[in-house]
């Protein structure tokens, strides 16, 4: 009788407490509920109540508390676990609550495959923390369930823009849309996918379209004038920057890029400022920190930069080449018998990083240097000398008894104490090609073509190769110049250009020697794959030309008297306004003035090329 009596009650306090809350009177509601409680502790109707009234009280710590109690029981359903989801996400400032969370979402779609929220959320959070594949997977489950919720498609197609899957992002972009227009951030995602896609004017029209529902929205601003930099376009690049932060003062990505802006346009001290002012905002920021030493190398802040520079291994390009070993990471001061250097990123790297095997710090150590195949035979012949370096070229090669610690080879100047580039020990030729007589041989072979010909008492035609790409992914756009546009330096001068340059060319020469000078190219050698042939190659000519790649680092290495076009934004190591270069003796630099504008160093190099016929 009791029994019956009791379940009566807590009916009734249920039914009154039910009242309450759709009244919207919380306070007696929460009463109720509670007396439920008092009643039967595990009423799962009243624990979730409980927890939903303190969420809409903005108690969200209690409302877990009292929906954890709920989730407990064996017969929560998946809502409860979901919105015990949804609050330990809204106090999502530790690890351990985020994964808290992410468990609930989990159990939630386990009980309602069907629970299209939960899937939705899970995704969220999986892509929060980096699982992309899983949240690809969460998001295509609550997409199945309901795929005509616009919010759906838009974060999906954000996860596809981040993994680069740019025309099926750009297709949940465009849905969204459709389905509600009125969402700004909507086009402006649609904006960054058309930006990835280098379709500019459309990307253009969606950051306007997003403007134009919401006029005062920073991250509109900031990512339009992330398309103007991407474009050279500078003013309206710095005006949607200087609006971004208008709005919103303390947005970091906004003085990032304006910061990437200064140090495009060699704005040092002003980069400088800016960066300092993002790392008030996020002072972790890798980006900026990197940046950061760039300018300081730049600058020849040697002393800072280098130490900056060792963070370079967590840059994506980087990261693979990190061996897996037990033996310690060398650092400055660390002191080693036996070291093994590995190479790093790009050819050229490789090529300039080996001079400072010459260090008398490296004298008396056992070396092992790991370096790409197609430089150890020219290494070998060049390090002949130094009994003490071992050149091998796969890891198998190498076992970690053999050495006692080990550095990458960009971090061979920090390590080494370098604190400026010191002319005794960089400033003289370290290649040497081996065979003398295949470069004879070459050299035949390029004065026949180049003096074909010409009467016996008449000018003799230098011999000059050239290079006029780069193929870097992040700056060889604008490291290149046209070839036609190098090879009009050469009009009515008695010059034999000879292709240096590694990859596919054969068709672009083709297209520019019908109306310049001709460029031969020496199909024998490969200009990528053969380093030796190259090298010997370079040694043939009387003179090379090159933009800044890996061609460039190996005539200057080799000590051939070499012309260097060098970019408005340089590679650190050319450091800033000098014509001569501390590493490389025979090397000039001609530097552009203005971004992405060649005239002026191709103006200098013609005058000095006339100055130097008018001497033959």
């Amino acid at each position: 009788m009791v029994n019956i009596i009791q379940k009566l009650n807590t009916q009734f306090l249920l039914e009154q407490a039910q009242s309450y809350y759709v009244a919207g009177d919380l306070q007696q509601s929460r009463l109720r509920f509670k007396d439920v409680i008092s009643l039967e502790p595990t009423n799962l109707q009243a624990l979730t109540y409980l927890g939903r009234i303190a969420a809409r009280n903005g108690e969200v710590s209690e409302a877990c508390d009292w929906l954890a109690q709920a989730a407990a029981l064996p017969q929560a359903g998946a809502q409860i676990h979901f919105e015990l989801g949804c609050f330990l996400e809204l106090q999502s400032h530790s690890e351990e609550s985020i994964d808290s969370a992410l468990k609930c979402y989990t159990r939630a779609v386990e009980l309602d495959m069907n629970h299209d929220g939960a899937f939705f959320n899970k995704g969220n959070l999986h892509k929060r923390l980096g699982q992309r594949e899983e949240a690809l997977k969460s998001y295509n489950a609550a997409i199945f369930v309901q795929p005509y919720d616009p919010y759906y498609l838009n974060n999906r197609g954000d996860l596809l823009l981040n993994i680069k899957s740019l025309s099926f992002a750009l297709q949940d972009f465009e849905q969204a849309i459709e389905l509600d227009p009125s969402i700004a951030y909507f086009h402006d995602n649609r904006g960054n996918a058309f930006k990835e896609l280098n379709r500019n004017d459309e990307a253009a029209l969606s950051f306007k379209r997003s403007l134009v529902i919401e006029p005062e929205n920073a991250l509109t601003y900031n990512n339009f004038g992330s398309l103007f930099l991407e474009r050279d376009i500078w003013d309206k690049a710095l005006a949607c920057f200087e609006m971004a932060l208008l709005i919103d003062p303390g947005f970091f990505h906004a003085l990032y890029n304006k910061g990437l802006l200064f140090q495009r346009f060699n704005l040092l001290e002003k980069a400088t400022k800016t960066y300092e002012k993002a790392l008030l905002i996020h002072p972790k920021s890798f980006d900026v920190a990197w940046n950061l030493t760039i300018i300081q190398l730049l600058k020849g802040d040697l002393s800072k930069g280098l130490l900056g520079y060792e963070n370079r291994i967590y840059l994506p390009e980087n990261r693979q080449y990190l061996p897996t070993s037990s033996k310690p990471q060398l650092l400055r001061g660390m002191r080693s018998e036996q070291i093994l250097i590995w190479n790093e990123h790009g050819i050229g790297n490789e090529i300039f990083f080996a001079s400072f095997l010459r260090h008398p710090m490296l004298a008396s150590k056992k070396i092992i240097a790991k370096f790409d195949m197609r430089l150890r035979p020219l290494l070998e012949a060049s390090f002949k000398d130094l009994q003490n370096i071992r050149f091998i070229s796969e890891w198998n090669e190498v076992s970690e008894a053999e050495y006692d610690g080990h550095l990458g080879m960009a971090s061979l100047p920090y390590y080494l104490e370098i604190d400026k580039p010191d002319a005794k020990y960089w400033n003289v030729p370290y290649l040497t090609p081996p065979g003398a007589e295949r470069i004879s041989e070459l050299r035949k072979i390029l004065e026949s073509r180049a003096n074909k010909g010409v009467a016996s008492s008449g000018t003799k035609k230098i011999i000059v190769g050239i290079s006029w790409k780069s193929t870097n992914k992040k700056t060889g756009a604008r490291r290149s110049i046209a070839l036609k546009e190098l090879q009009g330096v050469f009009k009515d001068l008695p010059v034999q250009l000879v292709n240096l340059q590694y990859g596919d060319v054969e068709e672009e020469i083709n297209q520019t020697n019908d109306a310049l000078t001709d460029i031969l190219n020496v199909s024998e050698i490969d200009n990528f794959s053969d380093i030796t042939g190259l090298s010997q190659l370079i040694s043939a000519c009387d003179l090379v030309i090159s933009v800044d790649n890996s061609t460039l680092h190996l005539s200057s290495a080799l000590g051939r008297p070499t012309c260097a076009l060098i970019s408005f934004v340089p590679d650190w190591r050319w450091f800033l306004e000098s014509n001569e270069s501390p590493w490389y003796k025979n090397t000039k630099l001609y530097r552009q003035t203005r971004a992405a504008d060649w005239k002026r160093p191709i103006e200098l190099l013609r005058n000095d090329l006339e100055r130097v016929m008018d001497t033959l």
